[in-house]
C-alpha cells in the first residue's frame, strides 16, 4: 500500500522552471521625484509667461503700427484743411493788407475746420493776420521759413499753445494757414491708446501730451513703428517705452498667469505622485516593502490531544493603503519570482520578532513558530543569520522556528543547499513541507532534505467522510510519517468531524479556522492570553 502511495504522490508533481530571481532594487530616492515635479511647476507659468510675453509684444507692435496709421490719416485730414485755407488766400500775398484782404482771411478761419488764424507774409514779415489784421511782425521761423510744414511752441497771440503752420509760397509772398495744436494733441491721444506717439516735422516733434521738442524723440525700445505721410512732409513714430510688457501683463494677462501658476502646481503634484506609482508589479512590491505596508498574521497551531496552542504558522498579508487587505495568493507568487520574498520575508521575522519578545513569558516554552520559506531562499546564505537573528530576539530554548517549504517552485538541490539545511540543523531550525503531496518533488524533498516534519494540504482534510480514497491517502500519509519518524500537522481543519478524524488517527498537530483564524499580532497575543480564538470577522479575512 505505501508503495502505491509513493506512485501517486510522484505523479501529482508537475515540475515547472523557476524564474531566475532578478536582483534586489536599490531604494529610490526622491530627490529625483522632487526635481522633476518642481521642473513641472517651473515649466507651464514659464511656458504660459513665454507665450504671454510673445503676445505682448506682438499686441504692443500691432497697436503701433494701428495707432501710426490713425494719425497719419487723421492728421492728413487736418493738415489738408490747413493747405486749403493757404490755397485759397495765396493769390492775397503780397497785395495790400486792406478791408477785403481782412475779410477774405477772416473767411478761410470761420469756414474751414482744424484752422485757427491765416496769415499772410512778405519779405520775411508778416504784415497782414486775420486775427490781428494790418500787422508788421518778422517771421520768426528761422532756418525752416521755407518748409511746407512748420512745427512750433506757440505763436505771438497763443505763446503756450502749439501750432502746425501750413505754408503756401509765391513770387510775390506766402500765406499761412495755422492749425491749433490742441487738434493735434487729441488726435494723438485718439491715436495712440497704450502706445507712445509723436508727430515729427523737421526738426521739432510733438507727443501726446501736447509737449512740443527739438531733436531727436525720446527712445522707444519696445514694438517701434515709423511711417511717413505720403501727402505732407511729416512722419508719426509710435512704440512702448521700457517696462510696457509688464504692465500689459498686469493689466491683460494676470489672471491667465496665475491660473498657470496654478495649473503647475496641480501638474507638478499629478507628476510627482505619478513618478511615486510604480511602473510594474515588482516595483509596486519593492514600494510597499519600503513603506512597511506588509505585515505578519497568526494562525494558531493546535496539539491534537488537548486543543493546546503550541504554536502558530506566520502568515504575510499586505495593508494596501486605500485598499486594504491584499490576498498573499495575488502577491506572493510574483515575490518569489522576483526575489523580493527575500527581504520581505526578511522584514515579516523582525516586525515578528519586535512584536513578540516583549510577551515572553505568555508564550508556552518552545512555542513553535512557523515561517514560509521559497525556493529563492534555499540558495541565499543570509537565511542562516535572519533565523539567528530572530532566535536571538528570545530568550534560548523559549521558540522552536520551523521553516516551511513551499512547493510553488521547484528546489534545485546544491551543494550550497546541501550546507544551508546542515547549518540550520545544527542550530536546531526545523524544516517542514508544506502542502505535502501536491507540489514540486516532494517525495525526492524527503530523500534529500533533513525533514523535520509534514503538513497535509487542506485539500486532503477537505475530503474527510466525503470519499473513501481520501481515507485511504490520509492513513497512507501517516504511515509514511511514522515510519520515517517524523510529525505531521494538518491544515484547513473546519470541523469537529474533520478533528475527531485526524485525532484518531494521531496525527500531532492541528490547524484551521476550527481553532482560529489568521489574525494581526496585536488580536493573536489577546486570544493566546485568553486563551481561545481572536473574534476576527469572517466576511472581512483572508483566506492564508
Amino acid at each position: 500500500m505505501l508503495n502505491r502511495m509513493i506512485c501517486r504522490l510522484q505523479s501529482l508533481d508537475t515540475p515547472q522552471a523557476i524564474a531566475e530571481p532578478l536582483a534586489q532594487p536599490r531604494s529610490k530616492s526622491r530627490l529625483p521625484r522632487i526635481i522633476l515635479s518642481l521642473l513641472v511647476v517651473i515649466a507651464l507659468p514659464a511656458l504660459g509667461l513665454g507665450i504671454a510675453v510673445l503676445k505682448a509684444h506682438w499686441s504692443l507692435q500691432q497697436q503701433a503700427r494701428e495707432a501710426t496709421h490713425k494719425a497719419i490719416t487723421t492728421l492728413d485730414h487736418m493738415i489738408a484743411n490747413g493747405d486749403a485755407a493757404s490755397l485759397a488766400v495765396e493769390n492775397l500775398a503780397g497785395q495790400p493788407c486792406d478791408y477785403s484782404v481782412e475779410r477774405a482771411l477772416q473767411r478761410q478761419v470761420a469756414i474751414v475746420p482744424y484752422v485757427r488764424s491765416v496769415h499772410l507774409l512778405q519779405h520775411n514779415r508778416l504784415y497782414c493776420s486775420s486775427l490781428l489784421g494790418k500787422i508788421d511782425e518778422e517771421d520768426d521761423t528761422g532756418s525752416d521759413g521755407a518748409a511746407r510744414l512748420q512745427l512750433k511752441e506757440g505763436n505771438i497771440t497763443t505763446p503756450d499753445v502749439p501750432i502746425l503752420i501750413v505754408r503756401r509760397t509765391t513770387n510775390e509772398g506766402s500765406a499761412l494757414a495755422v492749425v491749433d495744436g490742441r487738434y493735434l494733441h487729441t488726435a494723438l491721444q485718439l491715436a495712440a491708446k497704450n502706445s507712445e506717439l509723436f508727430i515729427i516735422v523737421g526738426n521739432n516733434y510733438m507727443d501726446k501730451r501736447g509737449h512740443v521738442g527739438h531733436g531727436s524723440t525720446p527712445p522707444l525700445e519696445l514694438a517701434q513703428s515709423t511711417l511717413a505721410s505720403k501727402q505732407f512732409p511729416y512722419m508719426v513714430i509710435a512704440g512702448s517705452p521700457s517696462g510696457s510688457v509688464k504692465r500689459y501683463l498686469l493689466d491683460y494677462d494676470l489672471a491667465l498667469l496665475s491660473l498657470l501658476i496654478g495649473a503647475g502646481f496641480v501638474c507638478g503634484l499629478a507628476c510627482y505622485r505619478l513618478l511615486g506609482r510604480p511602473s510594474s508589479p515588482r516595483a509596486q512590491l519593492q514600494r510597499a516593502l519600503e513603506a512597511g505596508e506588509f505585515e505578519p498574521f497568526l494562525q494558531p497551531i493546535v496539539a491534537t490531544e488537548d486543543g493546546r496552542w503550541i504554536g502558530a504558522e506566520v502568515l504575510m498579508r499586505w495593508r494596501l493603503p486605500g485598499e486594504g487587505l491584499i490576498r498573499p495568493d495575488l502577491f506572493i507568487p510574483m515575490a518569489e519570482q522576483t526575489g523580493l520574498i527575500l527581504p520581505m520575508t526578511r522584514d515579516l521575522m523582525r516586525q515578528l520578532a519586535k512584536a513578540l519578545a516583549p510577551h515572553m513569558a505568555e508564550l508556552p516554552s518552545a512555542f513553535h513558530l512557523s515561517i514560509n520559506i521559497s525556493a529563492a531562499h534555499c540558495h541565499d546564505p543570509q537565511l542562516l543569520d535572519d533565523c539567528r537573528e530572530f532566535l536571538a530576539a528570545f530568550q534560548p530554548g523559549q521558540i522552536e522556528l520551523w521553516l516551511e517549504l513551499t512547493e510553488r517552485e521547484l528546489i534545485e538541490p546544491t551543494e550550497q543547499t546541501d550546507a544551508l539545511f546542515k547549518q540550520l540543523d545544527a542550530e536546531g531550525i526545523k524544516i517542514a513541507i508544506d502542502d505535502f503531496g501536491i507540489g514540486h518533488a516532494s517525495l525526492n524533498y524527503l530523500q534529500r532534505f533533513t525533514v523535520d516534519a509534514l503538513k497535509i494540504d487542506q485539500s486532503f482534510v477537505a475530503r474527510i467522510g466525503a470519499d473513501t480514497l481520501s481515507g485511504h491517502l490520509l492513513d497512507t500519509l501517516v504511515e509514511l510519517a511514522e515510519r520515517l519518524e517524523i510529525d505531521l500537522i494538518a491544515e484547513g481543519v473546519e470541523t469537529a468531524e474533520q478533528r475527531d478524524y485526524l485525532q484518531a488517527l494521531h496525527v500531532r498537530y492541528l490547524q484551521g479556522y476550527y481553532f482560529g483564524r489568521p489574525m494581526p499580532m496585536s488580536e493573536f497575543i489577546h486570544a493566546l492570553r485568553n486563551k481561545r480564538p481572536a473574534d476576527i470577522d469572517v466576511a472581512t479575512e483572508i483566506q492564508p
